[in-house]
């Protein structure tokens, strides 16, 4: 059967959109307590909520990534719902049991955490809350994996609003009227995990029913073991320069360059994740269908022009958005941003790039890369954060990015070989890299008009790229059906 790329791209679109909706719901819970935030927190405070937060994502993937990322492969192994659900049911089992079991023995290292991590082994009730957050989380992920698998996307985004709404209450509550701070943003954190493992994970459970298959966790741990040294070379690339920043710096710092970090991944989150969600499982399916070559190449050429076009606003428009919104004393997070944004736009290659890896099951290779890249950034950081700070950082986060992409594109590439459309790749960024320039020149007394200023430039993104001659004409048809039966509607809505 051959692959479509009308049908791939509207399947794409259509859940990409619901599940970027959802995933919108939750940045927007970021955006909102952002003013909450600056003002009952201090950047030092910012910084050990990140600490603490960083230091549980470690815990996390050794516990979950072994079964968590083998979840999508081994379901779609399987055509019959019995040994769909056996995987779903096992996979809650043995991450319920033993990561149960961890965080009772991680408990006892809480107060050495504190200690060594946030300089007071007093806040060690900190790792307490956070541990138990990230044990509940763990089996949540399962559920949303279950959704993303079965396309149940308006299901996703329901629960997401749900916990939109809780997480805001919560924190409005618990850090605005009871001014707990730190505290009651993980004691929200706790409580907003409970929940949603009481209406997603339990009802789960009903539905698959709890059946355990040894074969199948063996299969699945076999998969996903080389995923953990990986994931945890992943994790010292994209977080271990707060640690480090924290050491050099201050804890004032890491919390600064932490806020910096959320604007300039803001790309990535609101394009790459929800499109992914869709993508990741689909692709397992689709790779098999002729011309499928052609139209995961299509597809990132549609994707990188997506995320060049937000990362452009992010990079132009952060520095003002953070003077409105923000209280003074952290608007200077501005200034990595447009760092961070290329490197984390690099970044989301590999999510494209990896498909000859996976469908192949040389996962190994994930564990070369990730390990590697994992040591070349701590080699990155030593060098580079003791002189420059949190530009060496992020500096040291760009160069690690574009290594991992290369290596991931030269052993993928040995077993399924992505037609890429690198000309129209490179007036994409061309377009980009004009405009950029642009706004640099620009900057008038009121912070209002020169976000309005700026936010007009950012918007002739498209039309630069049709003077460039992007767009085929194919899709400049496809447009034009599009647009023009709205804007007939429109005109006779007007004439009546």
């Amino acid at each position: 059967m051959k692959a479509s790329l009308g049908k791939e791209s509207k399947l794409l679109a259509r859940h990409s959109m619901i599940y970027g909706f959802g995933i919108v719901l939750n940045r927007v819970v970021a955006l909102l307590l952002l003013p909450v935030y600056t003002r009952f927190l201090t950047p030092h405070d910012y910084g050990i909520k990140e600490l603490v937060g960083l230091s549980t994502d470690v815990i996390g993937i050794l516990l979950a990534t072994a079964i968590a990322s083998a979840i999508y492969r081994f379901y779609f192994e399987y055509e019959n719902s019995k040994d769909r659900n056996e995987v779903i049911s096992s996979a809650i089992i043995i991450i319920g049991s033993f990561g149960l079991f961890a965080i009772v023995l991680l408990s006892l290292a809480t107060k050495t955490m504190a200690r060594y991590i946030l300089d007071s082994a007093g806040l060690y009730y900190f790792f307490l809350l956070s541990f138990a957050s990230m044990w509940f989380q763990s089996l949540n992920n399962i559920g949303y994996d279950y959704l993303r698998a079965n396309q149940q996307s308006v299901k996703f985004v329901s629960l997401s609003f749900g916990r939109m709404v809780v997480v805001i209450s919560l924190n409005v509550y618990l850090v605005c009227f009871l001014q707990l701070g730190v505290l009651g943003i993980l004691i929200s954190t706790l409580i907003t995990s409970i929940l949603m493992c009481l209406v997603l994970v339990v009802p789960l459970s009903c539905t698959t029913g709890l059946h355990f298959s040894l074969d199948k966790i063996k299969g699945m741990l076999k998969f996903g073991f080389p995923m953990i040294p990986a994931q945890f070379g992943a994790f010292i690339v994209h977080l271990s320069d707060r640690f480090f920043i924290k050491a050099y710096c201050s804890i004032a710092d890491a919390g600064l360059y932490s806020l910096g970090y959320r604007f300039g991944a803001l790309p990535a989150n609101f394009i790459s994740e929800p499109f992914n969600r869709t993508w990741q499982p689909r692709r397992f399916e689709l790779y098999k269908e002729e011309g499928s070559e052609a139209v995961f190449g299509r597809i990132f050429t549609y994707f990188l022009f997506l995320m060049i076009f937000a990362g452009l606003g992010v990079s132009v428009l952060t520095k003002d958005l953070l003077m409105i919104i923000a209280d003074e004393k952290f608007w200077s997070a501005y200034k990595i941003v447009p760092i961070i944004v290329l490197a984390t736009t690099i970044f989301t290659f590999h999510y494209h790039l990896d498909i000859g890896i996976l469908i192949h099951k040389k996962t190994k290779y994930l564990a070369y890369i990730n390990f590697s890249n994992g040591i070349f950034i701590l080699l990155l950081n030593f060098a580079l954060i003791p002189r420059y700070g949190v530009y060496g950082a992020a500096f040291a986060t760009l160069i690690a990015f574009v290594y991992k992409g290369s290596l991931t594109y030269y052993f993928s590439s040995k077993y399924y070989k992505i037609y890429f459309e690198f000309i129209r790749i490179g007036k994409i960024i061309l377009a980009a890299a004009v405009l950029y320039f642009v706004t640099i020149f620009i900057e008038v007394p009121s912070v209002y008009v020169n976000f309005s200023i700026k936010s007009g430039i950012i918007f002739l993104y498209p039309l630069l790229l049709y003077v460039f001659r992007f767009y085929s004409i194919e899709e400049k048809q496809k447009v034009a059906e599009f647009v023009k039966p709205r804007l007939l509607s429109m005109k006779r809505i007007f004439v009546s």
